[in-house]
């Protein structure tokens, strides 16, 4: 199902927009980055909810999973109509795609056997399909949570999540999905790059780590609390400190140069524009509708403008060509 306003054509010219997958409205969200006017709306269908967004810019493409139903859409950046759908897993949740190697990969977090799938981009068919690693002596609560791939597209790497206290790390190969590395840290972890460097936050021990990518190695670790939400500029890397209501942003001397208070709970999902100087923020919860933009400079965080999008913001990205 699909809505645009008449003023959409100009705004795609550009293709300066970002996306908002609202939870507890079974819609994908579309609002101009610069005037932040509504441009469109996708609706999923079955009433399932849209977890994260990922865009290729390759495909011009943008592509959400559906929490109930486990379908992936590909979802046309122009014209927002569903194009495409494939079955990759109930529960299909943190997704990231690499147009390097043409794959995307998403975690399905409501399998009776938990799994992650990898989808060619190229045939848009599930080229794989991982389960949870057997050598990590995991209890039966253990599950797939968050994955990114390295922007070379030769590893990806997922968290898992294994009670309040732990989570790993895993890394693959993204050729033959072998395990070449696997780490343990603090619980409810995530992940993110930045400057050449693999990042792990552990909301539950208040921790981010810096990992070299290749191994996984230790190389730094920062304190600051609540760590969640993850995006990254060129200069910066941002977190999310979703308990309590703060932004941090880090340098590439892995400082905390700067951090504010958000006027929200649930300080969720980030994204960072390709010019590094807007952060979008989504603020989650069963009664949330806001979302916040702000403007980036010389690592300080002004608040540029606050909005709805839906209810239960989650998942954001910019859709830039």
């Amino acid at each position: 199902m699909l809505s645009c306003s008449d003023d959409i054509d100009d705004n795609l010219q550009r293709q300066n927009y970002f996306a908002v997958a609202n939870r507890g409205s079974n819609t994908i969200t579309y609002h101009n980055s610069e005037n932040l006017t509504l441009i469109g709306t996708t609706t999923l269908p079955d009433g399932t909810q849209p977890t994260y967004v990922a865009y290729s810019s390759e495909r011009n493409k943008i592509y959400t999973g559906g929490l109930e139903n486990g379908m992936l859409y590909e979802i046309n950046s122009e014209t927002f109509e569903i194009e495409r759908t494939i079955e990759v897993g109930l529960g299909a949740f943190h997704l990231w795609l690499n147009d390097a190697v043409d794959q995307l990969w998403v975690n399905n977090i409501n399998n009776t056997v938990k799994t992650t799938t990898v989808v060619d981009l190229n045939t848009f068919t599930a080229e794989q399909t991982i389960n949870l690693p057997n050598n990590l002596n995991l209890s039966a609560d253990a599950i797939q949570h968050d994955v990114i791939i390295n922007p070379q597209g030769n590893y990806a790497y997922v968290t898992i999540l294994d009670g309040a206290d732990t989570s790993y790390l895993v890394q693959y190969t993204t050729d033959d999905f072998s395990i070449v590395n696997t780490f343990q840290f603090g619980g409810d972890g995530h992940v993110g790059y930045f400057n050449n460097s693999l990042y792990s936050l552990s909301q539950n021990a208040g921790e981010i780590k810096q990992h070299q990518p290749s191994d996984l190695s230790e190389m730094g670790s920062i304190s600051f609390s609540g760590s969640h939400g993850v995006t990254a500029s060129d200069n910066y890397l941002f977190a999310a400190d979703l308990p309590n209501g703060r932004l941090g942003v880090i340098d590439t001397e892995n400082t905390i140069v700067s951090t504010i208070n958000t006027n929200f709970d649930a300080t969720h999902n980030l994204a960072v524009n390709n010019s590094g100087n807007k952060l979008l923020v989504s603020y989650s919860g069963a009664t949330q509708t806001k979302i916040e933009l702000f403007d980036i400079t010389n690592g300080e965080l002004t608040l540029n403008a606050t909005l709805d999008s839906g209810t239960n913001p989650f998942g954001v990205a910019f859709i830039q060509k």
